[in-house]
């Protein structure tokens, strides 16, 4: 896995080009570009044909690409719970969980957002000490959940053609670089380990 005093920091700046676009995106982007490109040159190289795509795009433009990808999506969800588990009781167990590991470390998420969704675990990532949890989140949250939102659809007799690509599948790949979890096979992960410990009621939003 890369050297955390390396990936944590540049996470942070995955959080920000993974959540809605803003003003100061495409300076996220090339920041982001800038930094993965010392030491994860080929996550440097995606951001950077990535970055090319959208630079001439307006900002409201930008914004109804990512919310087709994202929100209108479902295979593409930026909720880590949602990608491992469904809508199912399992899903629940996490966000509760996921909140709890945040209040334990300090970490406020916004309100207004479900605490699985990419971004915000990126985010807490990106500041969490606690190595084994991070090492958990990366490798049973982030590595499935990432190959199943990259992954191109088969066609089917009803869509004979292959869908197009996602044109965020750029990042995601650079992302799965940075966390050291490009994956050698399609075998689904383990359960992830934070269900082993369910505990508490708390509100899930």
């Amino acid at each position: 896995m890369p050297d955390s005093a390396i990936r944590d920091p540049l996470l942070g700046i995955f959080a920000d080009i993974l959540d809605y676009p803003g003003e100061d995106t495409l300076e996220q982007f090339r920041l982001a570009e800038e930094i993965a490109s010392v030491e994860f040159p080929e996550a440097g190289r995606l951001l950077g044909r990535f970055r090319s795509s959208i630079e001439q795009m307006s900002a409201d433009r930008l914004e109804e690409v990512y919310t087709a990808i994202f929100d209108l999506n479902a295979t593409c969800h930026p909720y880590i719970g949602y990608q491992l588990f469904g809508e199912t009781y399992k899903r629940s167990v996490f966000l509760v969980e996921c909140k709890e590991h945040y209040r334990a470390h300090g970490f406020t998420a916004p309100d207004i957002e479900l605490p699985d969704r990419l971004s915000i675990m990126l985010r807490f990532v990106s500041v969490c000490t606690d190595t084994e949890l991070v090492t958990d989140i990366i490798e049973y949250g982030f590595g499935p959940s990432l190959a199943k939102m990259i992954k191109v659809k088969e066609p089917t007799i009803k869509e004979p053609e292959l869908s197009d690509e996602n044109p965020y599948s750029d990042v995601l790949r650079a992302l799965q670089i940075v966390l050291g979890q490009v994956p050698d096979s399609e075998e689904p992960e383990e359960l992830f380990p934070i269900l082993e410990n369910v505990g508490g009621d708390a509100d899930v939003r």
